[in-house]
């Protein structure tokens, strides 16, 4: 803060109380980006923690294939004639083991011969290109071969498990009960059954709850950083002092809650909660701190429309986001989100978001926060180098609009991380992130001095355990770190670190 010598007897004896004043009305109002960039980030790798430990990428076919116009049954290689009696148990035993590789050959030389089942080439067509990631091509097929042949039992089937796969569940719904009528062998009824579970568990609520405690280094983003402005005869006649970083243990909590509700085909609604909150031990010293109270607590709620197939996700949805801090209501915002992401292939995945947002504060907070519109867009991709390890990295770009020119800013950042799930009983996971952000306001700041311009690195990273449960409950490490230097590096630059235990259960 800055503050006068009292030694000063031309200074009236309120100024250092006004430049105190001042200065955290100030810095109060402009490190509010500091903040709300952090709230981003935390709920961007949370939703994204929560979407990863939930995908489980199918395992690729073996590569081990057998020779040429042969069959691998049961540890056996047989050669298969050129004959109806051998290539049709041959089509299906080459589509029940998944050896892929073999099928277009077989249907060649099936499709070839007079007598053939033009409904087990379709069948055949469709299922070879449910491996290769093609389902409209796919549910063409099938839905061809339930024309050519409707009472059969196994094309009913695999229609329904197309169309579950597709994320057509009232239709998956209907099929099956149509492929039970239709008569299936035991084994098949049994596997009926377990995709009616899965519709189930698909359509009720998804998400995970946790608790935890741990440690905050620097709760209040301070940096201690003193200077003389000015001096005379070796006396400090104008000073300026910045709050010490406040140190405190921390209770936290995270829930993360999604639903689905599908509407006909593709078609859904698209219900999401989020809401996260830390609260410290340690508050503010100072008199004059115009916040004294550091914990808080954000809660986001999504509903919208959704578009999900077996490739493509399209969303668009508004929500509602609202936060509490030092002991009070610190702003609602309303946004529009408008997501979609992209499965390429087996390995590859693409997202692309643009997201417009309102901050309104409340009445309380207008000493300090100051309403505003924020425009972001960003884009990410992700890699699958093994079944269990996923690469990703994004950029993304953020514009805030505020009333005073000063306060507006454009950054651009740069996020990279890992996923990885490890083999064995322990089902441990790790999930590590680093972020690189550059931001510049719009113009010069009088009362600063200068045109403010940051640069912030932030890492965090989450180790779990799986299959460790005490109760239904998993313990995950968190340690998130940052770095935010400033050319106004007096006021904002800092440093911060965080490590929590958490008890998490999924749900």
């Amino acid at each position: 803060m800055f503050c006068c010598s009292h030694r000063i007897p031309t200074r009236p004896a309120h100024s250092g109380l006004y430049h105190r004043t001042a200065l955290w009305l100030v810095l109060a109002a402009l490190a509010l980006t500091t903040a709300v960039q952090a709230d981003d980030d935390d709920t961007r790798f949370l939703l994204d923690q929560t979407h990863r430990s939930a995908e489980q990428r199918a395992q690729a076919e073996d590569t081990l294939a057998p020779p040429p116009g042969t069959l691998m049954y049961e540890g056996h290689t047989y050669q298969v004639q050129n004959q109806l009696q051998a290539l049709e148990p041959a089509i299906y035993i080459a589509i029940n083991s998944n050896q892929w590789t073999l099928l277009p050959d077989f249907i060649a030389r099936y499709q070839s011969l007079s007598g053939h089942r033009p409904a087990l080439v379709a069948m055949a067509h469709s299922l070879l290109a449910r491996f290769q990631g093609n389902y409209p091509q796919a549910l063409q097929q099938m839905e061809k071969a339930r024309e050519l042949e409707p009472q059969d039992p196994r094309i009913r089937l695999e229609l329904a498990r197309l169309e579950f796969e597709n994320y057509q569940d009232q239709q998956a719904l209907v099929g099956f009960i149509q492929a039970l009528d239709a008569g299936l062998p035991a084994h098949a009824q049994m596997l009926v059954q377990q995709y009616q579970q899965a519709l189930e568990k698909r359509a009720d609520w998804h998400g995970s709850l946790a608790l935890g405690a741990g440690y905050n280094s620097n709760i209040n983003q301070g940096n201690g950083h003193y200077s003389c402005l000015s001096q005379l005869a070796g006396i400090c006649l104008f000073e300026r002092k910045m709050p010490e970083a406040i140190d405190s243990s921390v209770l936290k909590y995270e829930l993360s809650m999604q639903r689905r509700f599908n509407l006909s085909n593709n078609h859904n609604l698209r219900l999401n909660l989020l809401s996260y909150g830390n609260y410290y031990a340690q508050t503010n010293p100072s008199d004059t701190a115009l916040i004294y109270d550091f914990s808080q607590n954000l809660s986001v709620l999504q509903m919208g429309y959704q578009y999900l197939d077996a490739s493509n996700s399209l969303s668009l949805a508004p929500y509602v986001e609202h936060n509490y801090r030092n002991r009070h209501s610190t702003y609602l915002a309303h946004g529009l989100e408008l997501e979609w992401r992209h499965t390429l292939n087996r390995r590859w995945q693409f997202n692309t978001r643009l997201d417009a947002k309102r901050y309104e504060y409340t009445h309380k907070e207008q000493q300090i926060g100051r309403d505003h519109n924020q425009f972001q867009w960003g884009v990410t991709a992700s890699y699958a180098s093994h079944p269990n390890t996923r690469l990703y990295g994004g950029l993304t770009l953020t514009l805030q609009e505020y009333n005073i020119e000063a306060a507006s800013n454009q950054d651009w950042s740069l996020r990279s991380g890992v996923y990885h799930a490890f083999p064995g009983p322990a089902g441990a996971f790790v999930n590590a992130m680093g972020i690189y952000r550059a931001s510049r306001h719009d113009a010069h700041d009088a009362f600063l001095g200068e045109r403010r311009s940051d640069q912030q690195q932030v890492y965090i990273v989450s180790v779990g355990l799986n299959g460790w449960t005490l109760a239904g409950l998993i313990p995950e490490l968190r340690i998130r770190h940052s770095i935010n230097r400033s050319n106004l590096d007096w006021a904002f630059g800092f440093e911060q670190s965080e490590i929590s235990l958490m008890l998490r259960r999924h749900f």
